[in-house]
């Protein structure tokens, strides 16, 4: 196993066990210690995890969700499928955009094709505008640590729109069912399925590989769901699957 996949498992394995050992670290992995600690050393070095005394291990919550650090985690990756994905949208698009980072990503792609973007993305707002792109923002209460508004009034407003398209991220992509961190951001993402003619899920490798709580929607929920081939993820196992290529940018 390559260590980059290697790594996103064990951290994925982390965050699900809140606190892991090395000792569980390499039985699960069943490769050497030298090995592990070089992987849990590349993860501390990207803030993902913290080293405890006694051999522990424990996610860095704070860089895991903070938007700034979201934002360049695979940034390059991001920017591949959001190219692919924007190429499956038309003219005058009433569109849910949902308010994760792998999501900002795609602003950039929307400015030639006059769509109307619908979100709760707050911190979306400086690129729509730099862009130009006509955006209808859902008020709520304001989440600022994760950058989004949410609660009743949120539920309320997607309630009663229509979208042509919505375009959503997740923080785990699995056969078993596709996930987010947060329950308020799972409600609101089951809720824009509901209200969607077309939907798209974006995700970047890494979130194949992931763990997360809050399950809102089903693989076959999705009309596409853009990945790149690092995901390791054949066609025939989703065969919803979009893998963006390099030339397609």
């Amino acid at each position: 196993m390559i260590p980059y996949v290697r790594q996103n498992q064990i951290y994925s394995y982390i965050k699900m066990k809140q606190i892991a050992y090395i000792e569980d670290i390499l039985e699960m992995t069943k490769v050497s210690l030298p090995t592990v600690r070089r992987d849990l050393k590349k993860l501390e070095e990207e803030g993902k995890i913290i080293l405890l005394n006694g051999g522990g291990v424990r996610p860095n919550e704070e860089a895991d969700h903070s938007v700034v650090a979201r934002l360049e985690v695979n940034s390059e990756e991001k920017y591949l499928i959001c190219s692919k994905a924007a190429k499956s949208l038309e003219n005058n698009e009433f569109l849910y955009l949902g308010p994760g980072t792998t999501e900002n990503f795609l602003i950039g792609f929307l400015a030639a094709k006059h769509i109307t973007v619908v979100t709760n993305g707050i911190f979306h707002l400086p690129k729509l505008l730099e862009y130009k792109i006509k955006t209808i923002v859902i008020g709520g209460a304001l989440d600022h640590s994760y950058g989004i508004t949410q609660g009743p009034d949120v539920y309320k407003k997607i309630e009663k729109m229509n979208f042509s398209t919505c375009i959503i991220g997740a923080s785990a992509v699995s056969n078993q069912g596709i996930s987010s961190f947060d329950h308020d951001v799972s409600i609101i993402n089951q809720l824009v399925l509901r209200r969607a003619k077309k939907r798209i899920l974006i995700a970047d490798s890494t979130k194949f590989s992931a763990f997360s709580h809050h399950e809102f929607a089903k693989v076959e929920d999705f009309d596409c769901i853009f990945t790149t081939e690092k995901a390791g993820i054949d066609v025939t196992e989703m065969k919803n699957l979009v893998i963006a290529q390099p030339s397609d940018l």
